[in-house]
């Protein structure tokens, strides 16, 4: 028998038992992730449209992690029965057996039943993950003051009437121009940046858990076995921690990308806007005048069917001059050409929610600092279990502890 002290059978039993809890919470945080984090409706429309496809791309990338904790916990579990029978028996073959549950600690690993008071510091007690629903996409104001636009002045007779005409001289349709683009739910990106945080606290806490009950195993056992038994579950609580912070990344990305778009479509409303006080009302203003001249054109046989063809037709028998309307169309469209400028830097924040989320599957990348076992110790002494909860833990620096996690 390697090990000269060793946990009782009660305690194995406990310890067995909360990792089947956390193997059950990270199937939870799975379903969570593969449900609300995946979830890109509203996203397929306007200048929104390129971040649809990420969505359920990182989900399933974050999902296929979770589902490898899953096993992980499951795994654990069989090999701490297995374990806790080892050291009730005494024959020759529990050494080996022993040996074969849990990879060799590599040199330097530090036991942490030689830590002293280790094994006071944590429990066998189950910490709940809590995972609520955020509010509905479609309440959120910036998509409200969108829809209100669109179906508020756009959908009157003048703005209307100011449209036919743009389109007749220009070939393309003002609420194609100045709306289309932000058609979309820009509530989505806050409600994902909602979900992704819950998703990395719910993995903090499991990883916290998975501290905190092996130290009170592992202050219990010494030994070589009991040495491995450390690095193994070290390896997994820092793995599914790497998972919380490739969760709290993404939270980022579409926090920061909601809160530069919504500024931006803000400005974009405020000048569309703008142009309805002015440059549209004024081509709107030009085409009532015209109409009141179709009564003229009717007389020289033009007939009413299409009013605004109508104007054209006759429009020096209406006494209305087209100069007049192509110098109004050409203050329009210098007018959506600064809303253009807006829906470009648009444009460039969307790209880079892109790419803050592509970041997130490239964290395994080479040349990123893993944790060691010696910033470990510190931070659980420091900080506590749930070190990555207080404040002090940088996500983008832990991201790569996902590459930690042992196969399952």
């Amino acid at each position: 028998m390697d090990g000269f002290r060793a946990p009782s059978a009660t305690d194995f039993t406990s310890y067995a038992s909360l990792m089947g809890l956390q193997g059950d919470h990270l199937n939870q945080l799975d379903q969570w992730c593969s449900g609300q984090c995946a979830n890109a409706q509203g996203l397929g429309e306007g200048l929104l449209a390129p971040v649809q496809p990420v969505v359920p791309m990182v989900a399933q990338y974050l999902g296929d992690k979770l589902q490898q904790g899953t096993r992980g916990m499951h795994l654990v579990v069989d090999k701490i029965h297995r374990t806790s029978a080892d050291y009730q028996r005494t024959d020759q073959s529990t050494a080996a057996d022993l040996r074969s549950l849990y990879p060799a600690a590599y040199g330097g690993f530090p036991d942490i039943g030689e830590l002293p008071g280790a094994g006071a510091l944590g429990d066998f007690r189950d910490e709940d993950v809590s995972l609520t629903p955020p509010q509905d996409s479609a309440s959120d104001d910036t998509t409200k003051a969108v829809h209100e636009m669109l179906m508020g002045p756009f959908h009157t007779a003048g703005v209307r009437a100011a449209d036919h005409v743009f389109q007749w001289l220009t070939g393309q349709s003002l609420v194609d121009l100045l709306m289309k683009p932000l058609f979309g739910d820009f509530g989505r990106l806050k409600y994902l940046s909602e979900v992704y945080d819950q998703l990395g606290d719910g993995c903090y806490t499991v990883t916290g858990t998975i501290r905190k009950g092996s130290w009170k195993l592992g202050g219990e056992w010494q030994g070589d076995t009991a040495t491995a038994f450390d690095q193994y579950l070290f390896l997994w609580s820092m793995g599914v921690g790497g998972v919380g912070d490739a969760a709290k990344i993404a939270s980022k990305a579409f926090h920061d990308g909601y809160d530069v778009i919504c500024g931006l479509v803000a400005a974009a409303l405020r000048g569309i806007g703008w142009m309805l006080d002015t440059s549209i009302k004024a081509l709107s203003d030009w085409a009532a005048k015209a109409l009141e001249g179709d009564a003229v054109i009717e007389a020289v046989g033009l007939g009413p069917e299409d009013p605004f063809a109508d104007i054209v037709a006759g429009v020096f028998t209406a006494a209305v001059g087209l100069y007049e309307a192509y110098q109004i169309v050409t203050q329009i469209i210098n007018d959506i050409g600064k809303i253009e400028a807006i829906y470009r830097a648009i444009v460039e924040a969307v790209h880079k929610i892109q790419d803050d989320v592509h970041k997130v599957m490239a964290f395994l990348s080479k040349g990123l600092q893993i944790p060691s076992i010696g910033s470990l110790i510190d931070d659980v002494e420091q900080r506590g279990f749930e070190f990555e909860k207080n404040g002090f833990w940088s996500p983008e620096l832990g991201a790569a502890r996902m590459e930690m996690m042992p196969s399952a």
